[in-house]
C-alpha cells in the first residue's frame, strides 16, 4: 500500500511540475496585456517629457504619450486617449494610459 502511495504521489508531482514548467517556457507568466476600454478625448495643453497634460470634458489629465511611438504629438493636437478606467485623485488627474492617437481637427 506504501508503495502503491509513493508511486501515486511521484506521478501527481511529474505532473505538476510538467505544467509549471510548460507555462514558463510559453511565455504564459506574463502579465496579461491589457486593452483599453474607457476613453476620453481632449486637447493637448502642456508637455512634461514624454507626459502630456490634456485638457478635456473630464478636467485636466496627465497623459503618457509613450505609448505611442509612432505619433508626433504638439501643443494644441487633439486626442483620443485609452486608458484602464481608474482615474487617480491628484491634481491634475492621473490614468494608466493604454493608447493615445490624434483626432482629425
Amino acid at each position: 500500500m506504501q508503495r502503491t502511495l509513493k508511486v501515486f504521489t511521484i506521478i501527481i508531482l511529474s505532473i505538476i511540475s510538467g505544467c509549471i514548467s510548460s507555462n514558463a517556457m510559453n511565455g504564459n507568466d506574463k502579465e496579461p496585456t491589457e486593452t483599453a476600454s474607457f476613453y476620453f478625448t481632449g486637447t493637448i495643453k502642456e508637455f512634461y517629457g514624454d507626459t502630456a497634460l490634456v485638457d478635456s470634458t473630464e478636467g485636466k489629465v496627465l497623459v503618457t504619450l509613450s505609448v505611442n511611438h509612432n505619433e508626433k504629438f504638439h501643443v494644441g493636437d487633439k486626442v483620443r486617449v485609452g486608458y484602464t478606467g481608474t482615474i487617480m485623485e491628484s491634481n491634475p488627474a492621473q490614468i494608466k494610459t493604454l493608447s493615445v492617437e490624434l483626432v482629425d481637427k
